[in-house]
């Protein structure tokens, strides 16, 4: 017999009723377990609307949510689904909560792209109303999405981004897209180190994954290198490109920049020595050059090591100066 999933009846909006947590703010106690806890994602998703009153809305009273999810609603998928929906009609309802700041508007909190084909075919949208507060909006959003893996890997980090920033803690994040706290850090470190200027130009770009993604972070980790990659996407060959072949195409155009930039680069004149300490808490590196030496100290005793140096440094100094003067005989 397989076991129930004790979760699988989570009301999320009563949920939110019951714990009314401020937008910011982390759940805590039994919320927040339960949360972190869900193990079916479009299961969870598929009983907010369960039971609910389907209606028809004026979609001119919709408003987007307020944590944007999406770079580009124009591929094949989304035509796919507007030609779906005029042959047949929508048959899934859309997520919406009541605006709280206008008591005849609406918020969505799932279904954008359905909202939108509406709009474009002047037709009413399916719509299930439910009172649900920002983070519990948040949640359900990012669930939906994760359930139906039509968000790309950089769309995920830009959600993930967008909900930091309207005040969301880092654990409704990871519970809203079903993520380790690694991977919610990849995602981040992408979004901050390629300007919104490139990501904007390159779109949602549906079949580039997580890898490629931090291939490329990693590049423009380099300031002459993000330059490069920020006016190279700025001009018009590139904005000629088809929108699926974009991004490989810089990735290419900043990594032979990189390799040409290195083989025109002059060899260094300085010299390395490395040092290790017996115990392993301890590397030295130094490069050397006539009347300049860089030291590296790193691992565990680097501060410690560098603090008593400071400290010892006359002894130390006057030390070299008398073994000079041994070897000179004096």
């Amino acid at each position: 017999m397989s076991r129930e999933n004790p979760f699988a009846k989570l009301d999320l909006s009563s949920l939110s009723e019951r714990t009314s947590p401020k937008p910011g703010y982390g759940m805590t106690g039994a919320a927040k377990t339960v949360v972190r806890s869900i193990e079916d994602l479009a299961e969870n998703t598929k009983k907010l609307m369960e039971g609910e009153v389907v209606v028809e809305l004026d979609p001119r009273l919709l408003d987007v949510s307020f944590v944007a999810d999406r770079l580009s609603d124009e591929g094949e998928e989304y035509q796919e689904l507007k030609q779906a929906i005029k042959e047949s009609g929508q048959t899934t309802p859309i997520l919406v909560r009541p605006s709280s700041s206008d008591s005849q508007r609406f918020m969505v909190v799932f279904g954008h792209r359905r909202l939108k084909v509406a709009k474009e075919l002047g037709i009413p949208v399916k719509a299930v109303v439910k009172k649900l507060d920002d983070i519990t909006s948040a949640i359900a959003q990012g669930q939906e999405n994760s359930a139906r893996s039509n968000l790309s890997f950089i769309e995920r980090a830009y959600f993930a981004q967008n909900m930091l920033a309207s005040g969301m803690t880092k654990d409704v994040v990871r519970s809203s897209l079903a993520i380790d706290e690694a991977m919610l850090s990849k995602m981040l470190g992408v979004v901050d180190v390629v300007p919104a200027a490139v990501i904007t130009v390159l779109g949602a770009s549906k079949k580039i994954g997580r890898d490629k993604w931090l291939s490329l972070r990693q590049l423009l980790l380099v300031p002459a290198l993000l330059k490069v990659a920020t006016d190279y996407v700025a001009t018009l060959e590139f904005l000629e490109l088809d929108a699926d072949k974009r991004f490989g195409d810089l990735h290419d155009y900043v990594r032979r920049y990189k390799v040409k930039s290195a083989a025109k680069k002059p060899k260094s004149t300085a010299t390395e020595k490395e040092w290790a300490s017996s115990d392993d808490s301890l590397n030295f590196v130094m490069n050397a050059k006539s009347k300049k030496v860089a030291i590296e100290l790193s691992n565990v005793e680097a501060k410690p090591f560098s603090d008593w140096l400071s400290i010892n440094m006359d002894r130390l100094y006057n030390e070299y100066k008398g073994s000079k003067q041994e070897k000179n005989g004096d």
